[in-house]
């Protein structure tokens, strides 16, 4: 959300100095101000901690070993130190309406900022990169917005802003993730003007009620009915995730990484075994070198993704290079037949990219890849939607017309699968399951893109939102699959309870987080005009700490996150106890996509 320009800049630092020091008012509306504050300290913590105009009894109260105020006009600033004394080590201003901080990165331990989110002559959205940039990869963002169930949003004051709680989490999607959440409670508009007008000693009694209002919408998380939101984030550190990640791919095997030195080539999985499930988890990997061709193929297409966006660079070429020749060499020795159409879509996409910043002569591979393809495989099947999506590649790269008008013709067959209810429907049994309908939007969009036949663009809309409103959970994950028969779910539970293995529908995967987050960032690229931001951001924050078992990345321990977990939290299901290199390719592709600019 941008600055909108509306004060003349003399009113505007007239209202900046008046709210360092709010005035006296009534029991009620000093609550909710009370209220702000002992909400947003509760969950403020941190050596060194960034207060960003808040208003003076909320910088007072901080408790920190640095306390740094930011205030946004030089008049503001020289009032707050006035105001607040010696107690802040540091005073400093920012312009709104370009909030730039005078700070190097990773300089605080946490930040607070109670009102100013209020204001429309601050660009929020700018302001709230600047907080991400200044705070350490630990540290935590506390502030509050007020919503359109407050009271005052009745006045239309022009210069405030209210925020629906969709508003506030796209405010932070999807570059953090929200850790806690407090519910204001206000009474609405008339009844607050009413009884702000009943003698102070009349009014405590519904101060009293307000605040057990406000633990009961924040216990029962009623988000629409609160009229201030108090929110704790953290920063979400992609660009670490992203250099473990490649870490990870390119280790040498003897280390717990995916390259194999001995054939230079990647490894298809690390299988695991587990020493101990307590508190601090141990794994004990061990390579999987059999060759299944989805697994080694995605992962290289995931970091060929990574190589030709503006973020990547030529650390790992050397190893691309020879990963992309061992391939090469298996299709020159005839594998291409034992290869399934959700290998060959990833090793048209990768050879296709390695023509742009390799040897141009990957080029022909690619091509040998497309017309055994389109020979051989007719979408009849959901991965064939892989296919569509490597051959947009090389659409893109080449001259006539022969890739683009097979891509059309994909895109009509893809089409044809598509229900009324957004949901592909193709003939493998599996064509449900999340997977193959992200693997469906994947190539759909992508066509999309490449062909210019922005008129389906709806349809991948209608498949991205039935996946939200059908198989996301509260927490951010994903079910495999949404439509189970009560009787078919009632009998595998009793079977669960007997201890068989859990049914398919009790595994998450972190894969169908990053699926999903790639399937959005194509839609976007294609011109997609829903935003889905929000949804991006809890998708990766289920990874970085939603999940039942906390952090996926730390969990493993490996640079890249575990595979899987069931809805009870379980690790231990031996057909799953793995981490693929599809998953990781996947993985680098979501991460590229956050980060990479368009």
């Amino acid at each position: 959300m941008c600055a909108e320009s509306a004060l003349p800049i003399v009113t505007r630092d007239a209202t900046l100095r008046k709210w360092v020091r709010q005035p006296p008012t009534t029991p009620l509306i000093q609550q909710l101000r009370d209220e702000e504050r002992k909400r947003a300290l509760a969950h403020l913590d941190g050596e060194r901690v960034l207060d960003l105009a808040s208003e003076s009894s909320v910088t007072r109260a901080i408790a920190a070993d640095s306390l740094t105020r930011i205030d946004f006009s030089d008049d503001a600033s020289a009032y707050a130190s006035e105001t607040i004394g010696n107690t802040i080590d540091c005073y400093r201003a920012a312009d709104p309406e370009q909030p730039v901080l005078p700070f190097p990165d990773d300089a605080f331990d946490a930040a607070v900022s109670i009102g100013p989110y209020d204001w429309k002559f601050l660009d929020v959205a700018a302001l709230t990169a600047e907080v991400g940039r200044v705070l350490n990869d630990d540290g935590k963002f506390v502030f509050s917005v007020p919503t359109p169930r407050s009271p005052y949003a009745a006045n239309d004051w022009p210069d405030n802003r209210y925020y629906e709680p969709r508003d506030a989490l796209t405010l932070l999607a999807p570059d953090w993730r929200v850790l806690d959440a407090d519910l204001v409670f206000q009474y609405p508009y008339y009844i607050h003007m009413a009884l702000n007008m009943l003698p102070a000693r009349y009014q405590e009694s519904f101060v009293a009620a307000a605040e057990r209002a406000s633990d009961e919408l924040t216990a029962r998380e009623r988000w629409g009915d609160a009229s201030y939101l108090v929110l704790a984030a953290e920063p979400l550190d992609y660009h670490g995730y992203l250099d473990d990640a490649l870490d990870c791919l390119f280790r040498p095997v003897e280390r717990n990484g995916f390259w194999d030195p001995e054939d230079e080539k990647l490894l298809r999985a690390l299988e695991y075994d587990i020493v101990d499930d307590g508190e601090d988890s141990e794994f004990e990997w061990t390579p999987d070198d059999r060759e299944l061709w989805r697994y080694a193929p995605f992962g290289l297409m995931g970091a060929m993704q990574w190589r030709v966006s503006n973020i990547g660079t030529d650390r790992y070429d050397d190893k691309l290079e020879r990963a992309l020749a061992y391939f090469a060499e298996q299709i020159e020795n005839g594998t291409l037949s034992a290869m399934p159409s959700y290998g060959i879509g990833p090793l048209t996409c990768a050879f296709s990219l390695a023509a742009e910043v390799f040897d141009a002569a990957h080029e022909r591979v690619a091509w040998e890849l497309f017309e055994h393809s389109r020979e051989r495989f007719d979408f009849t099947r959901s991965e064939d939607s892989l296919l569509a999506y490597g051959w947009s590649y090389l659409a893109e790269r080449e001259s006539g017309s022969a890739v683009r008008e097979a891509l059309s013709a994909a895109l009509w067959r893809m089409n044809e699968r598509l229900t009324p209810q957004g949901l592909f429907v193709f003939d493998n049994h599996t064509t449900r399951r999340h997977q193959n309908q992200m693997y469906a939007c994947w190539g759909f969009a992508r066509a999309i893109e490449v062909t210019g036949q922005t008129g389906y663009l709806e349809n991948v809309e209608r498949v991205l939102t039935r996946t939200v409103d059908e198989r996301m959970r509260s927490d951010g994950a994903f079910l495999w699959e949404d439509a189970v028969s009560p009787v078919q779910r009632a009998r595998r539970n009793a079977t669960k309870r007997l201890g068989f293995r859990p049914p398919y529908w009790d595994f998450l995967y972190e894969c169908h987080q990053t699926f999903f987050v790639n399937a959005v960032a194509h839609y976007d690229a294609a011109g997609g005009e829903h935003d889905f931001d929000p949804e991006v951001g809890r998708a990766m924050a289920w990874i970085y700490g939603d999940s039942a078992r906390g952090d996926l990345v730390e969990l493993s321990d490996l640079g890249v996150p575990m595979r899987f977990l069931t809805v009870d939290g379980r690790l231990d299901i031996d057909d799953q106890m793995y981490k693929g290199s599809y998953e990781i390719g996947s993985y680098l592709m979501a991460l590229t996509n956050l980060l990479a600019e368009s």
